[in-house]
């Protein structure tokens, strides 16, 4: 866990909310969801990470995003920059904390680990992978975030629950949702996540399954 002075008070607020005396590494003993609390402070128009409390990191160390802004930390993601930045800047600003927002994210692993840390380049954490074996050796991630402000330090919480479950099963609908969601990453974030490794292995997969697999 990691937690700067500006995370002290936001911490402690999320455990009191939450019914547990502490701060922010009790609040996530506590729960499923890593935990993690962003503020901003008065001379500067976007929010930084003050405190992480992660246990399964989705390809990331969270010791090296402490203090940086949003749009640093999403560094590494394909276009966050030029084409996401500024509305999610634009969108914590507005956060109000009688709101609480989710999404979902997704990936691809090569590993069932729920601590995932690619230590080794796509092209040989994937070089096993093939159409035959796909079900037992890809994994599939699933990340439910939610996003909401607390109301008296106005610090802004992030949970991440991690679920993981290997591609043999899967639905025949979410293989082929899957496979048609791989095709379409935007070149440069798919080579980020190590498309090209696997897609070709995933297809093979759920046409042995006897998928059909619309265009792209």
């Amino acid at each position: 866990m990691q937690r700067s002075p500006e995370g002290e008070a936001p911490g402690r607020e999320l455990a009191r909310m939450l019914g547990i005396d502490g701060g922010l590494a009790e609040a996530a003993l506590a729960h499923h969801e890593d935990m993690c609390l962003l503020t901003r402070s008065t001379d500067e128009p976007f929010y930084r990470l003050v405190g992480t409390a992660v246990a399964f990191p989705t390809d990331w160390i969270p010791a090296r995003k402490m203090g940086l802004s949003l749009t640093a930390m999403h560094a590494p993601i394909h276009g966050y920059a030029e084409q996401l930045a500024s509305g999610v800047d634009h969108f914590m600003a507005r956060l109000s904390p009688d709101r609480i927002f989710g999404r979902c994210n997704w990936f691809i692993a090569p590993t069932g680990r729920m601590r995932w840390l690619a230590a080794e380049q796509p092209q040989s954490a994937f070089a096993a992978v093939t159409a035959q074996n796909a079900g037992e050796m890809l994994f599939v991630r699933c990340e439910r975030q939610t996003l909401r402000r607390l109301p008296e330090t106005g610090a802004i919480l992030f949970t991440i629950g991690v679920y993981v479950a290997p591609l043999r099963s899967l639905s025949d609908a979410n293989v082929a949702r899957l496979a048609l969601a791989v095709a379409a990453l935007v070149r440069g974030e798919g080579d980020r996540r190590g498309a090209p490794c696997y897609s070709e292995a995933l297809r093979g997969f759920a046409t042995a399954r006897g998928i059909a697999i619309a265009s792209a």
